[in-house]
């Protein structure tokens, strides 16, 4: 092979496609680095749309959870108040309670007005 033959073939080679390699390597590392930043701009997107359901999910279970305290403390100041009215009406019932078994003098004397369980806790409210 002679220096003729040997330039032919480089010639030929850079001709034939390897000319338009070395000017098209440029572009294809941008359209790689394009390619790379759509498919990460992807992975984030995925991410962002499950962080958003997770979020959703866990705003659903604390209006669950608000709604149920709420109940609860609804039920609780009910059953306080049952209580309460519960207790009057024990205190009262005490305040009337004769001490002596089957004595015809009640300690305490009442008199002669009968005053009712409600009408005592009334009273002792005022």
């Amino acid at each position: 092979m002679d220096i003729t033959s040997i330039l032919i073939a480089i010639i030929g080679a850079l001709a034939g496609g390897g000319l338009v390699s070395l000017l098209t390597i440029r572009e294809t590392r941008k359209s790689m680095k394009i390619d790379n930043k759509a498919k990460e701009d992807d992975r984030w997107s995925k991410l962002a749309d499950e962080l958003q359901d997770q979020n959703e999910t866990l705003n659903e279970r604390i209006d669950k959870k608000d709604a149920r305290i709420i109940e609860l403390e609804d039920r609780n100041a009910t059953l306080r108040e049952q209580l309460d009215k519960s207790r009057s009406k024990c205190i009262a019932a005490e305040l009337i309670k004769c001490v002596k078994l089957e004595c015809t003098d009640r300690v305490p004397k009442i008199g002669t007005k009968y005053l009712d369980v409600d009408q005592i806790v009334k009273q002792s409210e005022e």
